[in-house]
Parts: structure tokens; C-alpha cells; sequence
């Protein structure tokens, strides 16, 4: 860097920090005020320890900003981590970071102006590639990073209820609110280890401190993170391109992250990429890029560079150090059996794996120690398995469906190509390898078996590893280059590739066009997801309350209160408590007993005693009851608990009501006296032999199955259906999660029985050949979660209502109806038959039939125009998503069916 440069930055850097400091650019939207802040804080060092050590990534200086990114969170951890020793506010950093920032420049300064009394040379590139990229692969790059700025800006990150933007950003409020780097109260009052999170690291510390520089709202800060960070991305991967393809594979690289990561445009990983799992991910990539580029041209600038970048990757999350010690193994693993000797580019590779090793050390021992192990029921069952035979088990293959949908297929049909490429050239190895790691580690049952209780349902997360755009890049660079040189025999393989390459990008093809053609519908689709149908309700509880109160509410408002507000809650969603929570499932169903319209008084006064409720919130603003694991609001159970409550104004005086919210004053005094019984629920009755009908054990012991009443039984695609359900339980089931499949079947046309061990595959190929359905299915909580299976009695019997529409590309036909209670983890464990055998894990008991006929128009009659299919993003749970079940939809029940030809 020249001496004006390095002057330059410096003086601009200490300029805006200064500036926002002393809140001189208020006048400034608050999220351009947190771009700044992104700038001088991280970017800025960044840069500076790029020019001090004299290296560029892969493709040149258009890419530096994702290599600056990464060494800025390694450094701002760094500092973070001496504020934590010191035992002073971690704020300190928003003033004294302008000290740090102009000390690394004025060492770039004096070495600019060492190297040009020396005569230096240019910075190096790192790698040995070509000085840069061509101008058509820069354009190629910088179009796609400005594509991904784009969809960051106008969707911003995913703020859905059930995505992990509550949880971050209720996080960040208490830091900031505590100045306490890992505060154990982010959510419940007095929490104590409980509220230790081992997924809140460094990262939340410098993005805590982005929002005070700022002086802008945390979650203000969160929205304005993808319009930065969603680029960087892209840009990373592109210097992993430029290093095994040069400029064609940089800008193939570049459109195959934006267009794939994650599945598609469609889904939120490209947007979500300020949440430390996803961060750290792309984090980790550029350090895997630094090591590759120091084993191919070894240089101590180049090794100090992925040491820093590595440190970025940890203090973001520390799933990084596993992520490195696997995907540096099996690099090594590979040198060795494709070289078949052990060469210099392996020795490398191992000193500066264990130079890595030994810098990110002390931050993954820290967070280890500091973090109780594992003890949330909710967390710490298996999940998301797949049983091959007795207990031999498997990551479920889902997994692969849903992080890279039919793409995925692309890895075992390149990984080959880079293999056999693949020697002399450890960069292009690296894709091969990496592929064959996960691979063992998610589908070898032994390793399964060690790694799944350590890991939990993290071990899904391995997936992501899978450098599939990498992969695209690197085919699409070696057919640009071999083509001219090819003969005709191999010019035909080539276009095969291709072909097949192309064929199975359709899907994220078609999503990104469709995300283009109606980001307005989808962008409103999302928010209808989120918070903001109660946004007012909470500014009022964030203005008008008190600070630090208790809020009794359901697990989805309670998840947004902290988000929002400064208040503490009672519970949160399903899996977004701390692995660490022992009484994570206890809070939710605390929660659930003391709201529950039916429920005692007693009951009640236990949990406002035990949490020191102060306040409860009921919300009747939710357009579809969200389907969560356990309970969840709808229309009729705000109505009932508004109408309990409102028979006692003594007791809980109404400090807020807009009729489909009111936030409630508890009153403990008065409380104290009622003592009326609780009403009868109107949908329970007592059991009667001979009167109810005859029990049928659902399969694996869960309650029985008595009827089910349909209506109608005659009804078109798109008709909405009205169901009731009749159970009752023998004993008294264990606490849970527990979901109704509600299935249907028919014949395949022309009496068409495919053999029963490939009877799926074959009943869907013949589906989407005819693009008509003979399978459908509708899940839903028992008795909307209001009343749980785990307090069902033998001497009651329970009636479970529900609604479904029928799909509207399902074929005519008289469909035999199936009902089965399931009691599974949030990611569902399967059998491998599932995905062969129709008589799969959701096959249930026998419950009538349902004819389906489409009504056709009357003559004369005007159709009815179609409406445009809008493809919204699906929210995330945990940055994880399953991917389809065995039964013909999604197994994650928190992710809604798209429309089709969506998801």
C-alpha cells in the first residue's frame, strides 16, 4: 500500500469513528450509521493487517474486503477477550478501539514508507496465482457481490418468529443494557448457569458494540448486517474460486454461492449471514483458503494470515475449530494417498494446521470451560437420525435436500473431477476431500455413534462444510479451459457434465427468478412471520412498563419480547433456550399450564411465584396459529384466556388492550384469594365403555385412536377441510413433543402397484411425471397444543379438532384416510425404509376415506385467473432445516409448505 493510501484510510477511518463517537452524523439513517460503524471498527483494522503483512487473497485486491472482514473479528476478539481478563465493560472499545485503529496504521504508514526507500515491491498475492483477476472476472465477481448486497438490503435478515434473529438480538440488548460481555440473563430473570448459551461468543460482543458506536437500536444494527455481510460472502468464495480456477473460477464461484448456498435465493442463508453459525461458516472458508494458499506458495505472510483468519472463524463461533480439525485432516489424508509420499506441500500444510491449532487453542478452551455441558431435554435427544438396522444410525440424508437441494447430487459427480485433477495442486484436492470427510462423519454409524451424543443435533451442521460452489467454480474454469484443447470424444463428456450440471441448477434457478419477480410480496410475506403485527404492543411494554419485568405470555411473543423490550420472560420457543438450560422444557410447559384457560389457580400462583411474574401478555394477532413443538397460540385460546383473566380485574388489572393484545398487571395480593374451581373443558368428556367406540393402540404406545369425523367427505383441491379426532389416552404419557399426521392415500392410476421395497421412489417418479399427487398429509399439535397429551387421563376421552385444505395439484380419486400420533424431536428420526417403503413412519391406523373431484366451471362461466406462485424464503430454526419427510412433506414442522414448485 502507498504511503497516500495508507494516509488516507487512516485519517478517513479515525474521521467517521470520531464522528459517530460523538454522534456528529445523527442526521444519517440508523442503519447507514451501523455500516459506518462496521467500517471503522472491523473492516478498517482488517485492512490494516493486510497491508502490514503484505498479502492479498487469491484474486487480488478486489477481493481483499472478505480476507479484511475476517482478520477485523479476529482482532476486535482479541481486544474483546482482554476486556473479559481486565473485568471491565467490554463498551470500553467503542472509544479506545480509535487508539488501537491508529496504532495499526501508523505501522502501515512506517512500513509503506520503509518499502519505498527500499524499493519494494507490490503487496504479494497469496497462492502463487496470476496477479489478479481479468476484467470480465472481476465484472463477473463484483456483479454477484452486488446481487447479494441487494438481497441483503431488501430482505434483510430473517426476522421470522421462529428464526434465530430473537434470540441474537434479545442477546445484544442485554449486553449492552449490562455492558457484560456474556450476560446469563439474557432472557430469564436470575437464570444463573441456565442462562449460560455456549452458541454466544466473541462475535455478539463486537456486534453489541457496532450498535453502541452507532447509538443505534441493536435490532437496528441486525437489519442493516446482511447489506455488508451477504457480499463479503460471495467474495470469499470467490478467492477459494481464483485459487483452483483462476478468473473463470472466481466468477463461477461467485453466482453458484449466491444462487446455491443454502439450497437457493429462496431459503435465508444468504440473508442470515450475521448469525454466528453462518458467519463463522464463511469465516472459516476464507481461513481454509489462506491455508491452501500458503501450502501452495508458502510464505509467513500468507500462514499469519490464515491464523488470523482462523482466529475470526473461533471467535465467531467455536464450531470453527471442529469445522478446521476436520476438513485439515482429511486434506492431509488425501496429499498423502494421491501423492503417495509425503511431499512439501503436506509438510506445510501440517505447520501451519497446527499454527492454527495452537492460535485458536485458547479461545475454544475458553468457551469450554466457561460453559456447562449439555442439560436441555429439548436439545440433548437425538434428532434428525436415520436407523439403518438395529442402532447402527446415520445423520438422515435430508440433511442434503435441505442445505443444497437437488444440487447436492453435484458433489458426488464433481468431487471425482477434482480427485483426478487434484495432484501437485492442493486447492482443487481440498474439494474432493472435504466432500468425502462429511461424508464419513454424518453417514458412517460409528463415528455417528461417538460423535452424535458430544454434538447433538450440531452434527447436522457438518453439511455445511460441503464446498459445493466451490466445486461449480472449479468444473465450470476446467471445462473453459481443456474445451479447446478437447477432441471430439471428450467435448461430448464435457457438454454432458453440463448438461447435467444445468439440469439440476433448475430449481435454484427458478427460486432466484422468482425471489426477483416478487420481493414484494415476499418481503411481506416475512414480516407477516415476524413481530410486527405486535409491534406496537411492544414499544408499549418497552415505554410504559418498568423496567426488568417478568412477562408470562406464549412461547411466540415471548421469544420477541426480549428482542424488543428490556423485560425478562418466563419461556421461549421449543429449541432457542441455551443447551445448557436444564429447565428449558420445564419453563415451556410452566408457561403452558399457568395461561391455560381451564387450568387452577393454583397453578397459576406457582409460576408467578417461582419466576416473579409481574405482567402477562395475551396476543390474538397471529394469522395462522404457528406450529410449534410443543404449544402455541390461536384465535380460540386467546379467548378464552383473555376471558379468564378478565373475570378477575382485581387480581389482573389490563394495563394494555387493543382487543387482540392486552398486557396485564399482576396483582399478587389479590391472587392470592381466588380460589374458584376451574371450568370443565369443552372438549373433553369422560370415557364411557361401549360408548366411546372401541380403542386402537396407535403404534409405539401413544394414546388411542377412537374416530374421526370429516367434513365433507366429498370435496375439491383447494377446499378447506374440518376434522375432529377422537382419543384417549391409558396412561399417563411422558412430557414431549407430539404431532397428528392426518394422511391420505389412493391407488396410482391404472392399477399401477410398484413392488413394496421401492414402492416410494416409484409412487413419486410417477408423480412428478404427471404432476399430480396420490399422497397427502396435514400435521398438526393435539388439540392445538392447548391442552397436553402428558395430562390426558384414562377416564377422559379428547377431542381434537383441526382444520386442512386439500392441495391443489392432488388428482381425483376416493383417498383412504390414515391417523397416527407421533411423539418425536423437532429434526424427526427416521428408519431407511422410510424412504423406500409407502408404510412409512406416518402410516397410520385406518379412519375412513375422502373422495376428491375437481368441479368443473359451468358453461359460460368466466375462470377465475390464477394466481402468481410466490416463492417466499422459509424461516429457519436454529440456522438448521430438515428437508422433506418420508410422507410427501417437509419434516421440520416449523417450516411451512411452499407452493409448488417453490421449496
Amino acid at each position: 500500500m502507498s504511503v497516500r493510501s495508507a494516509l488516507a484510510a487512516a485519517l478517513a477511518t479515525i474521521a467517521v469513528q470520531a464522528a459517530l463517537a460523538a454522534r456528529w452524523v445523527g442526521i444519517l439513517p440508523g442503519e447507514a450509521r451501523a455500516d459506518l460503524a462496521v467500517l471503522v471498527l472491523v473492516l478498517a483494522p482488517g485492512a490494516a493487517w493486510l497491508a502490514l503483512l503484505g498479502v492479498r487473497p487469491p484474486g487480488g485486491r478486489f477481493l481483499a474486503p472478505g480476507w479484511a472482514l475476517g482478520l477485523g473479528i479476529g482482532w476486535n476478539g482479541v481486544l474483546l477477550a482482554l476486556t473479559a481478563l481486565a473485568r471491565v465493560p467490554f463498551t470500553v472499545w467503542a472509544t479506545l478501539s480509535m487508539a488501537t485503529t491508529t496504532l495499526l496504521w501508523s505501522a502501515v504508514l512506517l512500513r509503506s514508507r520503509a518499502g519505498r526507500r527500499e524499493g519494494a515491491g507490490p503487496t504479494a498475492e497469496a497462492g502463487g496465482a496470476a496477479p489478479g483477476l481479468g476484467a470480465l472476472a472481476v465484472c463477473g465477481v463484483l456483479l454477484a457481490a452486488a446481487a447479494a448486497a441487494w438481497v441483503g438490503a431488501r430482505f434483510g435478515p430473517t426476522l421470522a418468529i421462529i428464526s434465530d434473529s430473537p434470540d441474537h438480538v434479545g442477546t445484544l440488548r442485554r449486553m449492552l443494557e449490562q455492558r457484560a460481555l456474556f450476560p446469563n440473563d439474557a432472557f430469564f430473570l436470575g437464570a444463573g448457569r441456565d442462562g449460560i448459551d455456549p452458541r454466544k461468543f466473541l462475535w455478539h460482543g463486537e456486534a453489541a458494540l457496532i450498535a453502541h458506536l452507532a447509538g443505534v437500536d441493536p435490532l437496528v444494527a441486525w437489519r442493516a448486517f446482511p447489506a455488508l455481510l451477504a457480499p463479503l460472502l460471495v467474495i470469499n468464495a470467490a478467492a477459494l474460486g481464483a485459487l483452483v480456477g483462476g478468473g473463470a473460477g472466481a466468477a463461477f464461484t461467485a453466482w453458484a454461492t449466491l444462487l446455491t448456498y443454502g439450497g437457493s435465493l429462496a431459503a435465508t442463508p444468504i440473508t442470515a449471514s450475521a448469525f454466528a453459525a453462518r458467519l463463522a461458516d464463511h469465516l472459516a472458508l476464507a481461513a481454509s483458503v489462506a491455508v491452501l494458499a500458503d501450502v501452495m506458495r508458502p510464505s509467513r505472510a500468507a500462514r499469519a494470515a490464515a491464523v488470523g483468519l482462523a482466529l475470526g472463524a473461533a471467535a465467531t463461533h467455536v464450531f470453527a475449530a471442529a469445522q478446521f480439525a476436520l476438513v485439515f485432516a482429511a486434506l492431509g489424508l488425501g496429499l498423502w494417498v494421491r501423492e503417495r509420499r509425503v511431499t512439501d506441500e503436506l509438510r506445510r500444510l501440517l505447520g501451519t494446521a497446527l499454527a492454527v491449532g495452537l492460535a485458536i487453542a485458547p479461545f475454544a478452551l475458553w468457551q469450554v470451560l466457561r460453559t456447562p455441558p449439555p442439560a436441555n431435554p429439548i436439545h440433548t435427544e437425538a434428532q434428525g437420525l436415520m436407523t439403518l438396522w438395529d442402532h447402527a444410525r446415520i445423520v438422515s440424508p435430508g440433511v442434503l435436500w435441505d442445505w443444497m437441494g437437488p444440487a447436492w447430487l453435484l458433489v458426488p459427480l464433481l468431487a471425482p473431477l477434482a480427485w483426478r485433477e487434484g495432484r501437485g495442486r492442493p486447492a482443487v484436492l481440498f474439494l474432493a476431500t472435504t466432500p468425502l470427510a462429511v461424508a464419513l462423519t454424518c453417514f458412517a454409524p460409528p463415528v455417528v455413534a461417538l460423535l452424535q451424543p458430544k454434538l447433538g443435533y450440531l452434527l447436522m451442521r457438518v453439511v455445511w462444510m460441503t464446498p459445493l460452489y466451490g466445486l461449480i467454480g472449479f468444473a465450470g474454469a476446467h471445462a473453459l479451459r481443456v474445451w479447446p484443447e478437447s477432441g471430439r470424444r471428450a467435448r461430448v463428456a464435457l457438454a454432458g457434465r453440463g448438461l447435467v450440471m444445468l439440469l439440476l441448477l433448475v430449481p435454484a434457478l427458478a427460486d432466484a427468478a422468482r425471489v426477483v419477480a416478487h420481493a414484494r410480496e415476499i418481503a411481506a410475506a416475512e414480516r407477516a412471520r415476524s413481530a410486527a403485527p405486535w409491534a406496537d404492543a411492544l414499544r408499549w411494554m418497552a415505554r410504559a412498563l418498568p423496567p426488568r419485568q417478568v412477562v408470562l405470555s406464549d412461547p411466540a411473543t415471548s421469544y420477541s419480547i426480549p428482542m424488543s423490550t428490556p423485560h425478562y420472560v418466563v419461556t421461549l420457543l421449543d429449541q432457542h433456550s441455551s443447551p445448557s438450560d436444564a429447565h428449558a422444557l420445564e419453563r415451556l410447559l410452566d408457561a403452558r399450564d399457568a395461561l391455560d384457560p381451564f387450568g387452577g389457580w393454583d397453578r397459576l400462583r406457582e409460576v408467578v411465584r417461582r419466576y416473579g411474574v409481574t405482567t402477562i401478555a395475551l396476543n390474538g394477532r397471529f394469522a395462522e396459529p404457528p406450529l410449534l413443538d410443543y404449544w402455541g397460540p390461536n384465535a380460540t385460546w386467546f379467548r378464552a384466556a383473555r376471558a379468564r383473566l378478565d373475570r378477575h380485574p382485581d387480581a389482573f388489572a389490563s394495563a394494555y388492550d387493543t382487543g387482540d393484545f392486552v398486557v396485564y398487571r399482576v396483582r399478587r395480593a389479590s391472587l392470592d384469594t381466588l380460589a374458584e374451581a376451574p371450568p370443565p373443558r369443552p372438549f373433553v368428556t369422560s370415557y364411557v365403555a361401549g360408548r366411546d367406540g372401541i380403542s386402537r393402540r396407535e403404534p409405539g404406545g401413544l394414546p388411542t385412536f377412537l374416530a374421526l369425523a370429516l367434513s365433507p367427505r366429498d370435496a375439491a383441491p383447494g377446499d378447506t377441510l374440518a376434522g375432529a379426532i377422537t382419543w384417549r389416552a391409558l396412561a399417563r404419557e411422558p412430557v414431549g413433543s407430539y404431532q397428528v399426521a392426518v394422511r391420505f392415500d389412493r391407488p396410482m392410476p391404472g392399477g399401477f402397484q410398484p413392488p413394496r421395497w421401492i414402492g416410494k421412489p416409484l409412487r413419486k417418479l410417477v408423480e412428478r411425471v404427471r404432476h399430480e399427487r396420490y399422497r397427502f398429509r396435514a400435521d398438526h399439535l393435539p388439540v392445538a397444543g392447548e391442552y397436553g397429551v402428558d395430562l390426558w387421563t384414562p377416564d377422559e376421552v379428547v377431542r381434537d379438532s383441526f382444520q386442512l385444505v386439500v392441495p391443489r395439484d392432488v388428482a381425483d380419486g376416493e383417498y383412504r384416510v390414515e391417523v397416527r400420533m407421533l411423539r418425536q424431536a423437532h429434526y424427526a428420526n427416521l428408519r431407511l425404509g422410510d424412504y423406500f417403503f409407502d408404510e412409512d413412519a406416518y402410516a397410520g391406523l385406518p379412519a375412513g376415506t375422502l373422495r376428491v373431484t375437481r368441479r368443473r366451471p359451468r358453461r359460460g362461466a368466466r375462470r377465475r385467473p390464477r394466481r402468481a406462485v410466490v416463492c417466499s424464503p422459509p424461516p429457519h430454526s436454529h440456522t438448521l432445516r430438515f428437508g422433506r419427510g418420508p410422507g410427501g412433506r417437509t419434516a421440520s414442522r416449523r417450516r411451512p409448505r411452499s407452493p409448488k414448485g417453490c421449496a
